[in-house]
């Protein structure tokens, strides 16, 4: 699907006289729901603490960073009318690719057809969710029994997020000052700690109280935005496959 879309915005883009390549789509690689769940590897924990590869935007969502010019920024999203004397589509040329993905979708008013994806709205709801979830006492109950467990295990620390962050080896805001030394990784402690972590996590059941507290909330804004949600299941029908007609090349944009 952003494949599809950034072979339209870029032909409408050659349209108007721009031309513009968006970088090559990657595979999704993420384990987002890493996040969600509190989730600690046992074996990079052994290896290396707390300390993990660094995400990139490909990782993310398959697309590298790039740049692009005021101009074209200008035409894709609709901020003038006219470039160089031909017309910008209403709306821009992410709202025209948008509108000839989002075509054939079931039930959606002309509205929301016709306009640009919001590509922001499912995380928004699954922000949603994660603020509702980490106000269940359950997870301050689960952060407790962990907090009991690693004292036994000789580490005195009031939550997951205390231990991964602690100064010894965590990144804070007066490391990026000028002058200070980056912070040994991997070291005996590190790893000491973030093992018993791991293991804390598993013996108490850590995670699988955060899945079931995460899924109940993530069911509670399901069900209160079931009409919105089921407009978006059904563009992102559509669009998937619209973007294959695209691909193929049975599908183009019109002028």
């Amino acid at each position: 699907m952003t494949r599809a879309r950034f072979m339209l915005m870029e032909e409408c883009l050659r349209h108007v006289g721009i031309d513009f390549r968006f970088p090559a789509v990657q595979p999704v690689t993420d384990l987002r729901n890493v996040d969600l769940l509190g989730w600690l590897d046992p074996r990079r924990a052994a290896e290396s603490g707390y300390l993990e590869p660094g995400r990139s935007s490909d990782e993310m969502t398959g697309v590298p960073s790039y740049s692009i010019t005021d101009e074209a920024s200008y035409v894709l999203y609709g901020k003038i009318r006219r470039y160089h004397g031909k017309a910008v589509p209403p709306g821009g040329c992410m709202a025209k690719a948008d509108a000839l993905l989002n075509r054939g979708a079931h039930g959606v008013s002309p509205a929301d057809a016709g306009k640009r994806f919001d590509d922001d709205e499912v995380p928004r709801f699954v922000d949603a969710a994660a603020d509702i979830a980490l106000k269940d006492q359950r997870i301050a109950a689960a952060e407790r029994e962990w907090s009991d467990c690693m004292r036994s295990e000789g580490f005195d620390y009031r939550s997951t997020v205390e231990a991964g962050g602690d100064r010894r080896w965590a990144a804070t805001v007066n490391d990026d000052s000028a002058g200070h030394t980056p912070k040994s990784r991997g070291t005996k402690a590190e790893i000491d700690t973030a093992v018993a972590d791991a293991r804390c996590r598993a013996e108490t059941g850590y995670t699988d109280v955060r899945r079931e507290v995460f899924v109940e909330a993530e069911r509670r804004v399901i069900g209160q935005n079931r009409a919105r949600l089921d407009v978006i299941g059904s563009l992102d029908q559509a669009r998937l496959a619209n973007s294959a007609k695209v691909l193929d090349g049975t599908l183009t944009l019109s002028w």
